[in-house]
């Protein structure tokens, strides 16, 4: 099997698709420090949890079950059935920044917002909170926020902003740009 795209081009040549026989997730087990042991999907109606700190977290979609390295940090552990006090979140330094790998897939995506929260603010950053349904990005010196919801939201610009297009309120669907 072979790829032809130009972007699969090296040196001239045409680089081949390669299957690697290595274990699942093996190819980023130093750079996340620790290894995917095995992963697990539950049916539509069976549900397992995970702990982090006091919270609770459910998911039933998809689960990485970690066995972290020495010196990598447990952030999250799996509280029940095959997987109970097993590793779901974890996180290493790494020169100046870190890496945090998370294992579960909530639906809610609870988990998921509260470790970024927490490598947000070890970085010394503050998370933008942002309305259910909106997302937001920057590029080329843009910035760019649509509304995913069915109804309107409104989003906060950074302090200074002037609007390209659109408006801070978004109905469904809509878009504002701006530049700072």
């Amino acid at each position: 099997m072979w790829c032809g795209h130009p972007s699969f081009k090296k040196e001239g040549k045409i680089l081949h698709s390669i299957f690697t026989t290595a274990a699942w997730a093996e190819p980023i087990s130093e750079l996340i420090g620790g290894k995917v042991v095995f992963y697990d999907l539950l049916p539509a109606n069976k549900w397992a949890s995970v702990a982090a700190g006091s919270s609770k977290y459910l998911w039933n979609d998809w689960a990485d079950v970690l066995e972290p390295d020495p010196g990598t940090e447990v952030l999250a552990t799996y509280t029940d059935q095959y997987y109970a006090g097993k590793a779901a979140v974890i996180t290493r330094k790494l020169g100046k920044g870190m890496v945090t790998f998370i294992g579960p897939d909530t639906d809610d995506g609870k988990l998921e917002r509260d470790m970024m929260k927490i490598v947000y603010e070890r970085a010394g950053l503050k998370p933008v909170v942002l309305p259910e349904g909106v997302i937001r990005e920057y590029r080329d010196g843009f910035g760019v926020a649509i509304n995913y919801n069915s109804v309107p939201q409104t989003v906060k610009l950074p302090e200074g902003a002037k609007i390209i297009f659109g408006n801070a309120t978004l109905k469904p669907a809509e878009v504002v740009v701006w530049k700072e």
